[in-house]
């Protein structure tokens, strides 16, 4: 089961390279090298089932925003988060329908950055301002 924690780990230490070799963010890379380093399992029952298993209890991250292991876990956080929240979500709107959405632009020059997240803003404003998406 320590499959993705060796994946995140190993791509937690590419880009802690990354940081290394720049000399603002040394410091990034030296808190993606020891994130994760140390975890600490315990038993706990889930009272439901009352089946026993190991859980983390107790973990050191490095928070760096760009680190693979803290994003992995920040989306299974919001992912755990959503599923808790999906029940009352349908309560409250039985008829509702949903919508899953990918958005994605090419690549831009950094130059063109500003003007590409303009763009991209005015057209998710566009999007939320039709008649489909009015409560």
């Amino acid at each position: 089961k320590d499959a993705p924690w060796d994946v995140h780990r190993g791509q937690s230490d590419d880009v802690g390279g990354i940081y290394a070799s720049a000399a603002d963010f040394e410091r990034y890379a030296a808190r993606m090298a020891d994130c994760g380093g140390v975890l600490r399992f315990g038993w706990v029952t889930t009272p439901e089932t009352g089946e026993t298993a190991l859980r983390l209890r107790e973990a050191h991250f490095c928070r760096v925003r760009h680190c693979p292991v803290c994003q992995w876990r920040r989306s299974l956080m919001w992912q755990a988060r959503f599923y808790q929240s999906l029940p009352k979500i349908v309560q409250e709107h039985p008829k509702a329908r949903w919508l899953f959405l990918t958005v994605t632009v090419r690549n831009c020059a950094i130059g063109d950055l500003a003007d590409t997240l303009t763009a991209m803003n005015a057209g998710w404003k566009r999007l939320i301002e039709r008649r489909e998406f009015r409560p």
